[in-house]
């Protein structure tokens, strides 16, 4: 469902040059993601600060600054 709303969102809000991304962080050491997890909070951040900073392609599904096939 989160593909399908990206892809749709992205169509209606091109135009209004917005970007549209689905992004997966990882696996996590938060509150939800617990102390196992292999990645720092700061390393599920980077592909979501790249993606504010940076023009990549609108309407798709990212993890680490890169495009996953649906």
């Amino acid at each position: 469902a989160l593909n399908a709303l990206t892809r749709i969102w992205h169509r209606k809000l091109v135009s209004q040059g917005v970007s549209v991304y689905s992004v997966c962080p990882g696996w996590v050491r938060t509150g939800m993601g617990g102390q196992g997890a292999p990645r720092s909070i700061e390393q599920g951040a980077e592909t979501i600060l790249w993606l504010v900073n940076n023009q990549a392609e609108s309407g798709k599904f990212y993890r680490d600054k890169t495009i996953i096939e649906w």
